[in-house]
């Protein structure tokens, strides 16, 4: 069986499927990987045209008649959330109209700053790597940054106005749900068998870290090992294994139910 498979660009993933997509793991099957930002592969699953997608949290509940979630591979965790960040020290909560830039409509981080600040911002979807450029020019007040945008925020000379990770941890006791891996529910049956080999996948990169890392490096944004090594330790957990123990939390949020996830 071929399958179709979108991951992002980021570390995690590409640490996660990485020896996968490579070659390194047995398997009948192959997979035909198109990589690309998050929002991108959100609308990939929206027009049904991957058979296995990355894909935010927040826009589950609309792909759910097609999709399932896999119980391996996703982004989940404590301590991981999207950061909201400015060139200074503002009260984003009384910036109401301001011009805010969000890594697409249907991440994640985009549910997560509604929830806390509501809808009165002028919203302004940019991808995740050129938030931080339009903050620093001035072009927008402030901006969700995700992925290495949490590690490197600093050095480009911005500040962070909140943690929506953290928003959210105080609030629900819960892990923060990022990034999910889906399945087409016609191919449900593959289920188990996927998710044993993205976990021979995890395994293979922490054991054999030095035979993928040219591959993580390759489709990288921010290159420096120690932002690199820092995304893959945050994003790449327990829950990167099995999300089971996040299933009662996740139904709650998504408004789904336990069968939604295979």
């Amino acid at each position: 069986m071929n399958f179709h498979i979108g991951i992002s660009t980021c570390p995690n993933d590409t640490y996660i499927f990485g020896a996968l997509l490579e070659g390194y793991i047995k398997t009948p099957h192959t997979f035909t990987p198109f990589m690309d930002d998050i929002e991108v592969l959100n609308n990939k699953a929206l027009s049904r045209e991957l058979d296995i997608v990355k894909v935010s949290y927040g826009m589950i509940p609309q792909v759910l008649d097609d999709y399932a979630v896999l119980k391996a591979g996703g982004a989940l965790g404590f301590g991981c959330g999207p950061l909201v960040v400015a060139a200074g020290e503002i009260d984003i909560a009384s910036a109401k109209g301001a011009k805010i830039a969000i890594p697409g409509v249907h991440t994640s981080a985009f549910r997560f700053f509604r929830h806390f600040f509501g809808e009165d911002y002028e919203f302004t979807e940019m991808r995740f790597d050129e938030i931080m450029p339009a903050v620093k020019d001035g072009r927008i007040l402030a901006g969700v940054v995700i992925h290495e945008g949490r590690f490197i925020y600093r050095q480009e000379g911005l500040v962070k106005l909140c943690d929506l990770g953290e928003l959210w941890e105080e609030k629900y006791k819960t892990p923060i749900p990022l990034g999910a891996i889906l399945i087409r529910k016609k191919y449900a049956s593959y289920a188990d068998e996927i998710n044993s080999l993205i976990r021979e996948s995890i395994n293979f990169a922490d054991t054999r870290y030095a035979e993928i890392e040219q591959y993580i490096r390759k489709h990288a944004q921010e290159l420096d090992n120690t932002v690199i090594k820092s995304h893959i330790n945050l994003y790449v957990n327990d829950y990167s294994i099995d999300m089971s123990p996040a299933i009662d939390g996740l139904c709650g949020f998504l408004g789904c139910k336990q069968t939604d996830f295979v």
